[in-house]
């Protein structure tokens, strides 16, 4: 592995750490100054950065935009990955590994700009923002559009449901609503009502919005 690919690996490491810590979500395995290796600490403390502090290490300014601009292309990839070329998540992690060390910023912002600027990669973590997405101001459809777009006849196959409600996973897995079935659109006031294979099922907006499908055409 190439000087520079090892100094990304390292930051991302330390900025994926940092935000288990702020989330509350558990990190596994050893401590951050474990897990980059003190002859790699040596390299982004000479680089600028990285500064120790007894058992912490923290991101300098310069530190931080290269690992914000590391997250972002890493969970940008896996999203086209999931939600465009439609790999399964073993896949999409292999993958998206190899692809962020390689996307230019130009590629960066088309592959965001085609998603529809994306707040969440496939795992739930946030993705940080780019230009385009200030830039963006809700101008710019995604092929990937919550169902709540859709307008009556349309069909979309279900890329993801963003939701951390479980019971509202849960109902909506018995009614087949999963990742890869296709719903049509049949009425959207005053509630959704989509057929899902041979079942027709009315839903709120607000469950709607949650449900993320990709157009399909006509």
């Amino acid at each position: 592995m190439e000087r520079s690919q090892k100094i990304e690996e390292a930051l991302s490491v330390i900025w994926e750490e940092r935000e288990k810590k702020i989330t509350g979500r558990p990190s596994v395995g050893n401590s951050i100054l474990e897990k980059v290796k003190e002859a790699m600490l040596g390299d982004l403390e000479k680089d600028g950065y990285v500064a120790q502090g007894g058992d912490s290490v923290k991101l300098t300014p310069v530190g931080e935009a290269k690992a914000k601009d590391i997250i972002r292309r890493q969970r940008l990839a896996e999203r086209l990955l999931i939600d465009v070329l439609e790999l399964g998540r073993r896949e999409m992690d292999t993958s998206a590994c190899a692809i962020e060390h390689i996307l230019s910023k130009e590629v960066e912002e088309s592959i965001c700009t085609l998603l529809g600027h994306p707040k969440e990669c496939p795992h739930g973590h946030p993705i940080p923002s780019g230009e385009c997405c200030a830039k963006a101001k809700g101008l710019l459809e995604s092929i990937v559009v919550p169902l709540s777009k859709l307008s009556p006849g349309e069909t979309g196959k279900v890329v993801y449901i963003l939701t951390a409600k479980h019971p509202q996973i849960h109902k909506l897995m018995s009614f087949g609503i999963v990742p890869g079935v296709s719903i049509t659109v049949h009425q959207i006031f005053p509630s959704y009502v989509i057929k899902v294979e041979e079942t027709q099922v009315a839903l709120e907006k607000e469950i709607a919005d949650e449900i993320h499908v990709k157009r399909m055409r006509q």
